[in-house]
């Protein structure tokens, strides 16, 4: 389970990259915000391939950790008792 939300949240935050060095980021962002009836000052900062890769590597961390978390309590608290 944590690999898989791991690789899932690595995934999304690449995709959201890939956005950002199109140059599309912005766009998106303010079709979103306007779908739900608000206005905002979110700035899209210039691409960094540091910053990149040190944010698929967290988000795959992040992703990791709550997915361990989960399938603990899952395996503590979720399975049908037999005996």
């Amino acid at each position: 389970m944590g690999l898989a939300a791991g690789s899932l949240f690595a995934t999304m935050h690449f995709l959201w990259i890939v956005v950002v060095a199109l140059g599309i980021g912005k766009v998106l962002v303010d079709e979103v915000i306007s779908i739900h009836f608000f206005t905002g000052a979110f700035n899209i900062l210039e691409f960094s391939l540091g910053m990149a890769l040190f944010g698929v590597v967290g988000a795959f961390i992040s992703g990791y950790v709550t997915g361990w978390v989960f399938a603990c309590f899952w395996n503590l608290f979720g399975k049908n008792k037999e005996n």
